[in-house]
């Protein structure tokens, strides 16, 4: 690349998704299914979804976040700036989640129903939501990318979060329990089917840099991550599935398993499609 290009150019967004950067798209993926699952966990009365939840938002989110740091013992410095910063914010929501978390985890095992679990329960719940929408805001936050600067962008994440987080449970909960699951999937997988076709939609109208990006998505070199992993595996792949449990009364584990890799798979491509769609508009006057 010229080193005038980015000022008349589009320029894809290399930061958050090659390179060393690649750490920020797993961490991302990491935090919205384990957030996904905590709370479909909650929902379910699965203490062991509930467990790995946390552990995968804890352990494995804020460790790939720490290794990408350059620096990682300055990462405290964050907390100084989480009145200007939303990754100083996600940081902060990532460590009360923690805390509220092992909390309620605690009550939920040794003191079930009680006032105090039920207190912990909507404190973690709502702060598990703030942990899977975070990244959605700090993507928005990037004016240079046009294509990210969409109030469906955070809401999108949870959906999907929500998804994966089903995905996941079918899993690990009894058979008994997954029948309320089953039928939760196809409407989560519609609903987020649509929010997508919505957000790509509107995309068009926000100039011409979210435009190309839309474009690369559909008919770039992103398709295939999109129409493949994100459109097939995400969508058709858990809709045929489950809708052939359906009709034939039963759940075969060849069939739930296909359903819960599809969805993941689905989930995986979507925020790596996401980060790597963005590009920064250039400078010149006939860009705006």
């Amino acid at each position: 690349m010229k080193l005038y290009a980015w000022m008349v150019d589009y320029t894809p967004q290399t930061t958050w998704i090659e390179g060393h950067g690649i750490l920020i798209w797993f961490a991302e993926v990491i935090g919205l299914l384990g957030g996904g699952l905590y709370l479909v966990s909650m929902y379910s009365n699965s203490f062991a979804g509930m467990i790995i939840g946390w552990l995968m938002i804890v352990v494995v989110k804020s460790g790939l976040h720490l290794a990408h740091l350059g620096k990682p013992s300055r990462f405290w410095r964050l907390f100084l700036r989480a009145g200007t910063s939303w990754v100083a914010r996600g940081l902060l929501f990532v460590v009360l989640f923690a805390v509220f978390g092992a909390a309620q985890l605690f009550l939920s095992y040794s003191f079930p129903g009680t006032g105090a679990d039920l207190f912990f329960r909507v404190c973690a719940a709502v702060l598990a939501i703030l942990v899977i929408a975070y990244s959605g805001f700090v993507m928005n936050y990037v004016n240079g990318i046009p294509f990210w600067n969409s109030a469906l962008l955070p809401l999108l994440f949870i959906v999907f979060a929500i998804l994966g987080g089903l995905a996941i449970l079918l899993i690990v909960v009894p058979a008994a329990d997954r029948e309320a699951l089953l039928r939760l999937i196809p409407l989560l997988v519609c609903a987020g089917a649509c929010l997508l076709a919505l957000y790509l939609w509107c995309a068009t109208y926000m100039g011409p840099a979210a435009k190309s990006s839309v474009k690369e998505l559909v008919q770039g070199r992103l398709a295939l991550y999109m129409w493949g992993g994100a459109g097939v595996c995400g969508v058709l792949v858990p809709l045929l599935t489950i809708s052939y449990m359906y009709l034939d009364r039963t759940q075969p584990g060849i069939l739930l398993g296909a359903s819960a890799l599809g969805i993941l798979v689905g989930v995986f491509s979507l925020t790596y499609c996401m980060l790597k769609a963005g590009v920064y508009r250039p400078l010149t006057p006939t860009a705006f």
